[in-house]
């Protein structure tokens, strides 16, 4: 086993690049950790194995130095991401990946199209055929932006409570790149459909949602139920809350000889934590997640864990207090790793 340091954030919202510019300026003052794998870290007093790092461009870190200030803009980070550059980092995650075989790879990271490099290189070593994709996360990362776009612009014409603006240039015609929100799909060619199941989805398409005539929701809902027919097991939140000892039946059980588990830390958001970079949707309760790693726990009896990692950490709000609170991210994520790698099913 080798643990991966993958602080790779190229977050293009303005929200987000505004936050870093503030908190740069002030020092970082009450962020406990500038690197989720340090607060991971500290929970697990030790990490037990060998470390590695991807490089990555100081003004892509989630806590940039005070020098890369001035490259701070949303137009960089929406350069970055339209010129694919999410997928040259996923490559270079997967030569560090490939460099440590045969040891198992288990990364802390924030941008989850990281991932895909890892699942690449194994797919290639082990045969994509072979290996069973588990991603706890409460998005399906499957959406490529020019979908995810046009659902923006129909809420922008139909909600008058909606949070974007009109005057943002960069909700429209952006190209179909690799990044945190579409890795998924762009994997299909390396892992079968029927060999990939996302569980604690928030954002299946409501029934509402198949009964709009526009063409962008079409596309979105079109796009969302085809890849669940060819084969993707999409397991919602509600599933998992209504029905958990068949959810924890499915993943208990598999005739795969390889895993590889994936958590987007959002999948307990606004319930257990706060310290995702995405908090649109409560997710699962953090009981829930340890319930479901016991699963994926079990099915390895028979199946064995190829790769591991906990994504999409927001390093200011995880671990940090607020009001009296400290957010637990950290100690969430470490627990469900003891659980998934050293605790008896």
């Amino acid at each position: 086993m080798f643990f991966i340091r993958g602080p790779l954030d190229p977050d293009e919202r303005e929200s987000s690049v505004l936050r870093k510019i503030e908190m740069l300026e002030k020092g970082y003052e009450g962020i406990p950790f500038k690197d989720p794998y340090d607060g991971v870290a500290r929970e697990l007093v030790k990490i037990p194995g060998q470390e590695s790092k991807i490089d990555v461009e100081p003004w892509l870190l989630p806590a940039p130095p005070k020098s890369m200030s001035f490259m701070l803009t949303v137009e960089n980070f929406v350069a970055f991401i339209d010129s694919n550059g999410c997928l040259e980092y996923a490559r270079k995650l997967g030569g560090l990946v490939e460099g440590g075989l045969p040891a198992v790879p288990v990364m802390f990271g924030v941008d989850h199209s990281l991932t895909g490099g890892a699942v690449e290189v194994l797919s290639k070593e082990l045969g994509g055929e072979s290996i069973r994709l588990i991603v706890f996360d409460s998005h399906f990362d499957f959406i490529i932006p020019s979908i995810r776009c046009g659902l923006i612009q129909y809420d922008l014409e139909t909600n008058p409570e909606t949070k974007f603006s009109p005057n943002d240039p960069f909700i429209f015609n952006r190209p179909n790149s690799y990044n945190a929100d579409s890795f998924l799909y762009y994997i299909l060619d390396k892992i079968p459909r029927e060999n990939i199941f996302v569980v604690g989805v928030s954002d299946y398409p409501p029934q509402a949602a198949h009964e709009i005539e526009d063409d962008r929701v079409k596309r979105y809902v079109e796009f969302y139920k085809d890849l669940e027919e060819s084969g993707v097991h999409v397991i919602t939140k509600e599933r998992v809350q209504r029905s958990m000892g068949e959810v924890r039946e499915v993943l208990s059980s598999t005739a795969m000889p390889y895993t590889y588990v994936s958590v987007d830390v959002d999948v307990c958001s606004n319930t257990s934590i706060k310290g995702a970079r995405f908090l649109d949707y409560y997710g699962i309760d953090h009981s829930d997640l340890y319930g479901l790693v016991a699963s994926v726990k079990k099915s390895l009896k028979t199946s064995k864990l190829v790769g591991l990692d906990f994504m999409e950490f927001d390093i200011y709000n995880a671990g940090s207090e607020r009001s009296g609170k400290v957010d637990r991210t950290y100690q969430i994520v470490a627990e469900a790793m003891r659980r998934l790698i050293w605790q008896q099913p």
